[in-house]
């Protein structure tokens, strides 16, 4: 065994800083010490020196009156007797080994000297005792092996790296250390300091202990901490997860939450932490009470104990919400679980005090939230008083953002019409106010290929829309990994956090040709629409604040008349039977006065039927196939159309002027917000505020209504004028049934249905259909 690996073995077998083992090295050396320790010889002479007290290294003339050869016979010590008896060998003896010295001092009191070595003597038993049990689970070679896997190195005295500044501690002197890192130990040691503290640090030690190398690393000084072994330097570190989140991302690049994933990192590399995961919720503020997904798993992971710590930015990354707060103090103090901040430093929560500081803390960072929200609600306001867009969000479909430059941060001049786009929302304007269903216009857009501006984003339905059809790449994975339970919107925000293209165009829905239309932007108009944080959705009809410095789409009447309808609470939102049967809500029947419906029966034949089945409110005696009754009125219905002088006599002339009315309401509008502006100045009171605003929103009301007269002559606009042409079209079953209905209803008020005179005939008796005609 060489002096190396001899040194190695005395760092399992001996504290750092033990006298009597540095007295042995200095007297034997490492080798010989080690066999001493191992055979259990020591001599009488060098148990009294280690005893009595460790020589100086330094003492040249100490040291080598104790290096003699160890004596033979009367001079070793067996279990604390000299043997009388002379010999040529040494006899090894078992340790513990005692030391012959008197009990008693000169006086016989067993005090002074000789009382003081027998109690060293004892306490020497103990202490080679140790080092014996210790010595058998020495492995010098697996510890150099692993100091080498890891990248540490072993420096011992007379290596040229070793700090001669060590040699001062005598008998104290380390066996060897072990050295992590590329610079030059004992260069570095010119400059140095160690930072020490206690194995069982609290956070905020460690915090302390890490700002303190942190500080004196950036001055020049190199910090120097041991007592470790080998052992202690590969114990699995602690474990951490990072949290990163950004309330809002512009750029849609997530830059935000990289440049704090980089500090967290850089944090938990300071204070020897191990990274296991990253979660990051981007773009999803902690103010809303939105669900943060990734927040959730996070601690689930916690909870599970996966993790030791958190390290955050800052500790408004984690909450603004007491609720969640006292939600994260309960797990973290079930699992003993600390978090570092980058910028506020360690959250305590092992204590009373460090608790109250996190709640304070997070009070503050809630009142920042809603005095943020109070300037941006503010800031909105006042934009949209001055009739001016607020920027953010998608493109306005039927309209092109000009910028002072292409990329972000920009600032936004002017909105130009896109000339196509306007076509199309003056044609969803007309067939909608004509009368046809949304969804039916909703369909024929989607099948012409006419795409929203929401391209671009993944949503749960594009993820599963993506894994019925798709043949790419990307379906393949999302298929394999909605086999696997992952739920489709965390499909969706990973695809968008990798920045994979979205497959295939927007689609029209409803609810998004519905918030087109009912929007007072297409008609030039500059609308408001504020939402209490107390709400979760805003209203697709806002209140209009005055003429908007965008170009118009449709009339201002149009739109009067597209966000009545639109806003009308009885209006049907569902399509139901409607989008299949010609008549459904036109077609009554005779015997029970209510409305029939469309049911399919076995062979694919479909009736109009008065349902008497439990809970419906009809007789069930009344039923009619669906085609013979369709021709009968569609036939009727022809006929009335085509007559000279019908659609004239559609045009009813009302005496409204739309121009008058229109400025009506705009007038109105400006006296509301001129009364809020008054009461915001607090020139009156609440009371008369409500006081003058009820009529002014009565005025309003009632003008709109007198625009929300439908001019049915809407409805025949681009119909063939000729008979067979227009039978053609309202029989075609490729024609939405709603765009269909909507004209038949221009000549059709009601259809009532008698009961068959002879049941189960086979022959269809027109006679039972009673067409109640508008002329």
């Amino acid at each position: 065994m060489n002096d190396r690996l001899a040194r190695l073995v005395l760092m399992r077998l001996a504290e750092p800083g033990d006298a009597a083992m540095g007295a042995l090295v200095a007297l034997r050396g490492p080798r010989q010490a080690v066999d001493l320790v191992r055979e259990g010889v020591v001599d009488a002479d060098l148990a009294r020196r280690l005893a009595g007290g460790a020589p100086d290294p330094h003492d040249v003339e100490a040291v080598s009156r104790t290096t003699e050869p160890p004596r033979q016979g009367a001079d070793l010590v067996r279990h604390g007797t000299a043997s009388s008896q002379k010999s040529a060998e040494p006899v090894p003896v078992p340790v513990p080994v005692s030391v012959p010295v008197p009990v008693a001092g000169r006086d016989g009191s067993g005090q002074g000297r000789d009382g003081r070595l027998a109690a060293r003597a004892a306490r020497l038993d103990r202490t080679i005792a140790s080092w014996a049990a210790r010595l058998k689970t020495a492995d010098p070679e697996r510890d150099l092996a692993e100091g080498e896997r890891i990248g540490a190195r072993l420096v011992i005295p007379g290596d040229p790296e070793w700090p001669s500044q060590l040699d001062d501690l005598g008998a104290s002197r380390p066996y060897a250390l072990w050295v992590y890192g590329d610079a030059d130990l004992r260069f570095s040691c010119l400059r140095s300091v160690a930072v020490v503290g206690s194995r069982a640090a609290t956070p905020y030690g460690t915090h302390v202990a890490t700002e303190f190398g942190a500080g004196l690393s950036e001055k020049g000084w190199h910090v120097i901490s041991g007592g470790v072994s080998i052992r202690g330097m590969t114990t699995p570190r602690t474990r951490c997860v990072i949290y990163v989140r950004i309330s809002r991302d512009k750029e849609g690049a997530g830059l935000g939450v990289q440049r704090q994933e980089h500090e967290c990192r850089q944090l938990a590399d300071t204070l020897g932490w191990d990274v296991l995961e990253v979660y990051a919720d981007n773009d999803i503020s902690a103010y809303s009470g939105k669900p943060r997904p990734n927040y959730q798993r996070m601690l689930e992971r916690v909870q599970a104990g996966g993790a030791d710590a958190i390290v955050a930015w800052h500790t408004d990354r984690l909450h603004r919400n007491p609720r969640e707060l006292e939600d994260f103090i309960d797990v973290l103090e079930a699992r003993q679980i600390r978090v570092s901040t980058v910028k506020a430093g360690v959250m305590d929560l092992d204590t009373a005090s460090g608790r109250m500081v996190a709640r304070v803390l997070g009070g503050v960072a809630r009142h920042e939230s809603e005095q943020k929200g109070e300037r941006i609600k503010a800031k909105h306001l006042q934009l949209a008083r001055s009739g001016k867009a607020s920027g953010g969000g998608f493109r306005p479909f039927g309209y092109r953002r000009i910028y002072d430059r292409p990329d972000p941060p920009r600032r936004l001049l002017r909105e130009e019409l896109v000339p196509e786009e306007a076509d199309i929302i003056r044609e969803c304007a007309r067939r909608v106010l004509a009368g046809e269903a949304l969804v039916s216009v909703c369909r024929d857009l989607n099948r012409r290929g006419v795409s929203t501006t929401s391209t671009g984003i993944w949503t749960a339905r594009q993820v599963n829309s993506v894994a019925e059809v798709g043949q790419d790449d990307i379906a393949a994975e999302i298929r394999a990994r909605l086999a696997a339970d992952e739920p489709a919107a965390a499909i969706a925000r990973d695809l968008m956090d990798r920045g994979v293209p979205v497959s295939g165009p927007g689609k029209w829905s409803p609810a998004t040709l519905s918030r087109t239309l009912s929007s007072a932007r297409i008609a030039g108009l500059r609308e408001h629409r504020p939402r209490s944080r107390h709400e979760t959705k805003r209203v697709n009809i806002g209140e209009i604040m005055g003429v908007a410095d965008w170009p118009a789409i449709i009339t201002p009447a149009e739109s009067a008349r597209l966000r009545l309808m639109l806003s009308d609470p009885t209006r049907r939102v569902s399509p139901g039977p409607t989008g299949r049967y010609l008549l459904t809500g036109l077609i009554y029947c005779d015997v029970c006065k209510h409305r029939m419906s469309g049911h399919s029966k076995s062979g694919g034949r479909r009736h109009y039927m008065c349902d008497g089945l439990p809970g419906r409110q009809g007789c069930g005696k009344v039923s009619a196939r669906t085609e013979y009754v369709d021709e009968v009125i569609v036939a009727g219905a022809v006929e009335l159309l085509i007559t000279p002088g019908f659609a004239e006599a559609l045009v009813v002339d009302t005496g409204v002027d739309e121009g008058a009315v229109v400025a009506e309401i705009a007038a109105c509008e400006q006296g509301l917000l001129d009364l809020a502006a008054d009461h915001g100045a607090g020139e009156i009171s609440r009371a008369e505020w409500m006081a003058a605003r009820k009529p002014l929103q009565a005025r309003i009301d009632v003008a709109r209504q007198s625009l929300g007269r439908v001019d049915v002559s809407r409805v025949l606009d681009g119909l063939p004028g000729d008979r067979e042409g227009l039978e053609a079209f309202l029989l075609d079953g490729e024609v939405e049934a709603s765009r269909r209905r909507a004209v038949i209803a221009v000549a059709l008020e009601r259809l009532w249905v008698r009961p068959a005179i002879v049941r189960g005939s086979k022959k269809f008796n027109p006679a039972r259909l009673v067409p109640l005609w508008r002329f």
